[in-house]
């Protein structure tokens, strides 16, 4: 053993050997021999020179025995000196055994402390199960003591299947199947891992994983089994949300009415639904992890095995369309695109396949129709833009070139914010990103928002954005952006044509009025004909009637005004005016809309019922459209009642407030009635009951009220006939 130089060294030499001093006088001289040197010699001489017992002889002492004597102790001497190295060497190697032990001491309870410390879950079990060490961690997790859980085995294992005190806190409906992964562990000396449930301080139960290991000696015999214990509750709550949204979707494919399969790059099927099965025949067990050469009743589809490849090599959409004769000629486009890893691996194909059989029987220019949609579909793809924490665009997909006209070798590397957003919105924008990286919370993420963008030319356009963020290592954005500007002009030009499209209806309930219109005209100006004479017969005499003259003028001009406002009725509901809503006595407007149409009641012998409440409050609307939804609703009610011969026909308009808050205007004829299976179908744009009905009328009645917030419905009359009514908000004090 190594000596070491230290002052424990000095020190054990004091105490064991002697000192200095007293080695000097103990040293003889030269010229004499010590008292004691003399004793041991002169027995030593004794025995030599002369028998045993013999009395010492002084003459005898020659200086050869002097030096022999001298010689003998002189090695005594280096013996002693030799044993007093072992005892100091021996001394030493004990010192730094010490040492060590005090280190290796030091370094344990230095290990127990971070043992303690660690925020971790930590214990130890000894080879027969018993656990003799539990850090603070899991005590003040759990609320048990130390005592409790390092309790001798003989005090708590009373049946083979008792599992030790420091897994008391496992919920108890695990503690069977736990019993068993444990013991099956220490008795194999492999250890254990099981999942499940354990108490903690508050009450509440929470997933951990556990996890053993054997420690081994030399021989690889087990000393003990040393585990930690992880809180896995938020692990494993997204671990069944992602199984419940991996069953949803594979109950979203299963339920498609589209054949949809998965194949790997080799060409062996991975997952089919059950409509794939439905039309090939085949199962799913059949199939699954076999090619199309492996069953014969899809070697027709073999042609398609090269582009199945090609997909994986190229990792683009394809779309194609196939032929099959399996249930006679049937033709399905199959859409083909490549599935990727978390790396970028492109580890299956996916095919969606619809039929388009009717599609491909129709005309040619049909078809070329439908290649024209998909290719617009195809070039109108969001845009897709990925963002890191310092604002910088790390990915620019190839509808983000086409949109906001940056090619993705420009675009990436920059900040969005100098890129794709208008000056007005870059501060919020800064301070939205702070805010979510400072609290974890951003009011726009995970939302469809209308905002306008901008494009690499300078101008705003609309967009509709959706923001998402993950972490990964750190947060990252992702952005997806449609671009708006021709929904924008879709949505106009659909405007417009419905506008058209409503005046077109106003024109035709026009037509049908013709007579009610020309009876309605007709009225003043026969009237104003006659007062017109009256007038010149009393200007006409000898002696002018001027009064009675001035009284025929004043009825030829009211008779005059009733025309002219007849006839503004007529233009305001003919002509292409833009919607105005204002304050207006709905009331007042059923009586306009009853005036034009007295023609058509005299005219087919219908009786009108009005029950209408003068006090009901004003309403704001556009009255041109809704006099025109009072008069399609009077028609049609008209029309229903032509053909009754059997009852009396009669028209009951009726009005009533809601809660103080809407007023209900009833529309109750005696006519033919309604079927009640078609009534939920009455407002659907293009459905009608009419032989050379065009199903618009009622479309526009609905879109007119729901556009003053209000509703209508049909329901069949009691005893006969039907029921038409609309409601609208009342305008109220503060408005």
């Amino acid at each position: 053993m190594t000596r070491l130089k230290s002052k424990s060294k000095k020190k054990t030499r004091t105490v064991i050997g002697r000192s200095k001093a007293t080695r000097q006088r103990a040293r003889p001289s030269k010229n004499k021999i010590a008292v004691d040197d003399r004793h041991v010699g002169s027995s030593k001489l004794s025995g030599i020179g002369q028998g045993q017992g013999e009395p010492w002889d002084q003459g005898s002492l020659t200086p050869e025995r002097i030096r022999s004597v001298k010689k003998n102790i002189m090695a005594q001497r280096r013996a002693q000196r030799r044993r007093m190295g072992e005892v100091r060497t021996a001394s030493e190697a004990l010192s730094y055994e010490i040492d060590q032990y005090k280190q290796v001491l030091d370094r344990s309870l230095l290990q127990l402390e971070v043992l303690h410390k660690l925020p971790a879950v930590a214990w130890t079990v000894t080879r027969h199960g018993s656990c003799d060490f539990v850090n603070q961690f899991y005590l003040d997790a759990t609320g048990l003591s130390a005592d409790y859980c390092t309790a001798p085995l003989k005090t708590w294992r009373q049946t083979p299947s008792d599992l030790p005190p420091f897994l008391s806190a496992l919920h108890p409906d695990h503690k069977e199947r736990v019993s068993r992964i444990f013991w099956d562990g220490v008795r194999s000396g492999g250890g254990w891992t099981f999942e499940a449930p354990f108490r903690h301080a508050d009450g509440s139960y929470r997933w951990h994983f556990d996890r053993a290991v054997p420690v081994r000696d030399a021989r690889g015999k087990v000393l003990r089994f040393v585990g930690s214990s992880s809180d896995i509750q938020e692990l494993r709550s997204e671990r069944d949300s992602l199984v419940d949204r991996e069953r949803h979707l594979l109950a979203i494919i299963d339920g498609s009415p589209n054949p949809i399969f998965l194949k790997d790059p080799d060409g062996r099927f991975l997952l089919v639904n059950s409509e794939f099965e439905r039309i090939t025949g085949v199962t799913r067990n059949q199939i699954i992890g076999k090619t199309e050469d492996d069953l014969s009743k899809l070697r027709e589809a073999g042609a398609l095995r090269t582009n199945d490849r090609e997909v994986p090599r190229s990792g683009e959409v394809m779309i194609e369309e196939l032929a099959t004769t399996d249930i006679g000629l049937r033709w399905g486009a199959v859409q083909k695109f490549p599935i990727v890893d978390r790396d970028g691996r492109i580890y299956a194909t996916a095919h969606i396949t619809t039929d388009v059989t009717a599609r491909k029987r129709a005309e040619e220019h049909l078809r070329l129709a439908e290649d024209q949609t998909r290719l617009i579909l195809d070039s109108s793809l969001d845009a897709v833009i990925t963002i890191d924490t310092r604002d910088t665009i790390t990915g620019w997909s190839k509808s983000a070139e086409d949109i906001f006209g940056w090619s993705c070798e420009e675009a990436v590397g920059k900040r969005i914010v100098d890129t794709i957003i208008p000056m007005q919105y870059r501060e919020a924008h800064s301070r939205g990103c702070e805010h979510f990286l400072a609290t974890g919370e951003g009011p726009i993420l995970n939302r469809r928002i209308d905002i306008m963008a901008l494009h690499r030319a300078g101008h705003e356009f609309p967009v509709e954005l959706t923001v998402t963020a993950i972490q990964l290592e750190s947060w990252h954005f992702t952005a997806f952006v449609r671009d708006l500007t021709d929904k924008r002009r879709v949505e106009e030009a659909l405007r417009g044509a419905r506008e058209e499209l409503t005046r077109v209806t106003r024109l035709t309930a026009m037509g049908q009025l013709s007579a009610s219109i020309a009876h309605e005209i007709n009225q003043p100006l026969t009237a104003i004909a006659a007062n017109s004479d009256t007038c010149l017969h009393w200007l006409s005499t000898e002696e002018p009637d001027l009064t009675k003259a001035r009284t025929a003028a004043q009825r030829l001009a009211n008779d005059a005004r009733r025309a002219s406002e007849i006839i503004a009725r007529i233009k305001a509901l003919m002509n292409k005016t833009p919607v105005e809503k204002a304050p207006l006595d709905i009331i007042d407007a059923i009586r306009d809309v009853m005036k034009l149409t007295q023609e058509e009641f005299r005219k087919h012998r219908i009786a009108t019922l009005a029950d209408l409440h003068e006090s009901v409050a004003r309403i704001n609307g556009d009255r041109i459209q809704l006099e025109q939804v009072i008069l399609n609703l009077v028609l049609n009610s008209i029309e229903s009642m032509m053909l009754v011969e059997d009852r009396p026909r009669t028209l009951s308009i009726r009005s009533r407030v809601l809660d103080d808050r809407m007023v209900e205007i009833s529309f109750h004829d005696t006519g033919v009635g309604l079927d009640s299976t078609v009534v939920d179908r009455l407002f659907d744009a293009f459905f009608t009951t009419k032989h050379n009905g065009t199903g618009m009328g009622l479309a526009i009645c609905r879109s007119i009220i729901e556009a003053h917030d209000g509703q209508i419905s049909a329901t069949p009359g009691a005893p006969f006939g039907a029921v038409f009514q609309f409601s609208l908000p009342l305008q109220m004090d503060h408005e």
